[in-house]
């Protein structure tokens, strides 16, 4: 009887104005209540302005996010967007700084519910704050339905009872009030000030975060997701200007309206004690909301990461009863409890909102990234009209605001940011989804690599001894279709380059004639071309990096014979080759056999060893070897894994009908030993270089290893990658070196 297939689900039962509501009200919640005393204290009556930028940055990211929603709708909202758009790496610093910004707001909005409950009740401020903390913690323990329900019923009271207090306070603002930033100093204020107390009260639109962090739970993901995402924004900026405005305009009327509780005071003002509870009362539902909101939405970044390898598969054990991600919301909701004993309310804000103009940043340059490269399955049901302006006011205006929030919360930007560096290294690395990296969706190379079969292939062969050249050139002749040879005369830097090659043509150097009379036997193979080129050079390091230039040629093909070859110093024509050759390159270490039967390759599905698969396919279609895959793999490793990397090898092998291959998989602890093994029972092993683009080393450490101590030839293959620390050194040296001949020619003509 076949095995039964069980799969877990998390069940979409949010709605429109459920997904809205929860945007809406950690947006909308506590800061409203607090923040516009804050606000008015530094900036005046340009507090207003303070707000509207906000809000247009939040409005801009939110057009960015509707559109990422709909094409990516899971679990983890920004964290998700940016890993599958930058890599795991920054996945991990994304995860972990949202998850620890929203939980910060959390604990700010539950101080705050503390603060007001004291008007109804005084008692313990953190004794109410922790209490309310657990029972939120228990609401959405049992789901996120009954806690959208919860989120529902607070917003539609919270909207209705801020605008009555709009309507009445509007009837007591005095217009020039407008005029002056404060009462008491009409000059201090200006656009600096304006600007920085921006990013002081940037935590208010932080609920964007929580909004995308729930995207995975919401019904007709295509169309409530951009209409929550843009209406929560601009409802919530309309609010929180036209509060302002209210506390602005009563301000003369009012001196204390800078104080941390503005609206209730104005409320106690204008009405007595009614109008006062009456805004209390719309405080705690407020503060509630922001901190049910945060812990709904914060508990989804652990439990996606989780999924991603980049937490312990603990975190995303669903509950049975419930379907939630129950672990990971008790390590939220007592995370978020002890932070209450920690911070002050106002470094609670601070720190919330640090992380999160950062993450605007980079959630408005996923989306110009994605509009330029392809992602699979990345098709979003909403574009942006105004792409990419939206973006860039997204990006522009959170840069703008990062420097100016403060010492301690640029520390702990940060500080997340090394903390989750360091987490995907010391975690994550090797494992963790995506695979891939920005610099590889940047090249559309994101997939598993695939080499696809090529025409009219030309190689460089560089050749400095007539002993290698057999080897090197018979293995030109198997991979291309054109072979060029290259003999490149040192030229010390005192002799001029014309006088070396006039002297080589008087003398007709012998050495070179032998190198052209092995040349003349290829290629054996029918159909081939060939070129030989002789090169006069003070670099031959540099000539064969400019011949590859000028030929343009798809592959350079040299040879690894001395035993020092890769010692590292600058001398080393290799090495030099290797720092800066933007093109393929093949090293052959050893000599080939007379006959070749057998080729191993060492295979880990990364594009340098699939590269090396397809140029042993070509050796082995052209010598008649059989090829054998060697995929190594952990011990430890689950069984699940391993059963899917031999499938994924089997239909490799049979992908091919012409050549023979068959493969291994070898569970060692120790990949470089288990090269080694079956390196010394072939003819020829091909390994791929490390796929690491700004390494120290011009080769990895294992292929070099491999290299060393194998008895039998080894073939080292390294594709060239746009992006990579070969690439920006050959950028860099050709712009000093033009810079100089620049120089050089300006030097002649001024002291001609």
């Amino acid at each position: 009887m076949a095995a039964i297939e069980t799969k877990e689900r998390l069940g979409r039962s949010l709605g429109f104005f459920s997904t809205f509501a929860i945007g809406t009200g950690t947006m909308i919640g506590a800061g409203i209540f607090i923040l516009p005393g804050i606000a008015f204290t530094n900036a005046g009556a340009g507090a207003i302005l303070s707000f509207l930028i906000g809000g247009i940055i939040s409005i801009a990211t939110a057009v960015s996010m509707a559109e990422l929603a709909t094409g990516m709708p899971m679990a983890g909202g920004s964290y998700y967007y940016i890993s599958r758009t930058m890599g795991a790496a920054f996945g991990a610093i994304i995860g972990l700084g949202s998850w620890f910004a929203l939980i910060f707001k959390g604990s700010f909005a539950l101080i705050g519910l503390a603060e007001y409950f004291q008007v109804f009740y005084p008692s313990s401020l953190y004794f109410v704050a922790a209490i309310s903390g657990f029972v939120l913690l228990i609401i959405n323990y049992r789901g996120a339905k009954s806690s959208g329900s919860l989120q529902n019923i607070s917003i539609i009271l919270l909207l209705i009872i801020l605008a009555i207090f709009l309507a009445e306070v509007f009837l007591f603002v005095e217009p020039l009030n407008f005029n002056s930033p404060t009462p008491d100093s009409p000059t201090s204020y200006g656009p600096a000030s304006i600007i920085t107390t921006t990013g002081i009260i940037f935590i208010s639109y932080l609920g964007l975060a929580e909004l995308a962090a729930i995207s995975e739970e919401v019904k007709n993901p295509s169309k409530n997701l951009p209409r929550a995402f843009i209406a929560s924004a601009v409802v919530v900026t309309i609010f929180y200007v036209l509060i302002m405005m209210a506390v602005v305009g009563v301000s003369s009327i009012y001196a204390g309206a800078a104080t941390i509780t503005p609206l209730a005071d104005i409320a106690n003002l204008i009405y007595g004690e009614i109008g006062s509870t009456l805004i209390v009362f719309a405080a705690l539902l407020a503060t509630l909301s922001t901190a049910n909101g945060a812990i709904l939405s914060s508990s989804r970044f652990p439990f996606a990461m989780s999924r991603d390898a980049l937490m312990p598969q603990w975190f995303v054990q669903i509950h049975k009863k419930y379907e939630t991600p129950y672990n990971s919301i008790l390590v939220t909701g007592v995370i978020m409890i002890l932070l209450l004993f920690l911070f002050d309310i106002q470094q609670l804000a601070r720190l919330g909102g640090a992380f999160n103009i950062l993450i605007f940043v980079l959630l408005n340059l996923a989306v110009i990234i994605l509009r330029k490269r392809t992602l699979p399955e990345y098709e979003p049901t909403f574009r942006d009209p105004f792409f990419p302006f939206t973006q860039i006011i997204g990006i522009v205006g959170s840069l703008i605001l990062l420097p100016l929030i403060g010492g301690l919360p640029l520390l702990f930007a940060v500080s997340l940011i090394a903390l989750g560096a360091w987490w995907h290294w010391f975690y994550g690395k090797g494992k963790a989804t995506p695979g891939y990296t920005l610099f590889d969706l940047l090249e559309n190379n994101i997939g598993p690599a695939v080499i696809e079969p090529e025409s009219g292939v030309k190689v460089l062969v560089p050749i400095s001894n007539v002993k290698h050249e057999h080897d090197l050139l018979r293995l030109a002749d198997c991979l291309a279709d054109e072979i060029v040879g290259l003999h490149v005369f040192k030229v010390p830097d005192q002799t001029s380059l014309k006088f070396a090659q006039e002297a080589f043509h008087e003398k007709k150097i012998e050495m070179d004639s032998d190198f052209k009379e092995e040349f003349e036997k290829y290629p054996v193979i029918l159909g081939h071309k060939r070129k030989f080129i002789t090169a006069f050079d003070h670099s031959v390091s540099n000539s064969i990096i400019e011949q590859a230039e000028v030929e343009n040629v798809d592959l350079v093909i040299m040879g690894w014979h001395e035993s020092n070859r890769f010692q590292y110093s600058l001398s080393d024509v290799t090495n030099e080759v290797l720092s800066s050759l933007k093109h393929h390159i093949v090293l052959l270490k050893g000599h080939l056999a007379y006959k070749t039967n057998k080729i191993v390759v060492a295979y880990n599905e990364k594009d340098n060893s699939a590269y090396g698969l397809h140029l042993a396919k070509k050796l082995a279609f052209n010598t008649g070897a059989k090829i054998e895959i060697i995929t190594i793999v952990n011990p430890d490793e689950v069984s699940e894994r391993k059963k899917e990397i031999a499938e994924r090898l089997q239909a490799l092998c049979k992908s091919e009908e012409n050549i023979s291959i068959s493969f291994k998989i070898l569970e060692r602890y120790s990949a470089e030993d288990a090269i080694l093994e079956a390196s010394n029972k072939s003819d020829l092993t091909v390994i791929g270089d490390s796929s690491q683009r700004f390494k120290v080393s011009f080769l990895g450490t294992l292929p070099q290893r491999v290299a060393r101590h194998s008895k039998n030839p080894v073939l080292i293959v390294k594709r060239s990658k746009p992006i990579s620390k070969q690439n920006i050194t050959y950028v860099v040296n050709k712009y000093i070196s033009n810079v100089y001949i620049k120089i050089t020619r300006m030097s002649k003509k001024v002291f001609k």
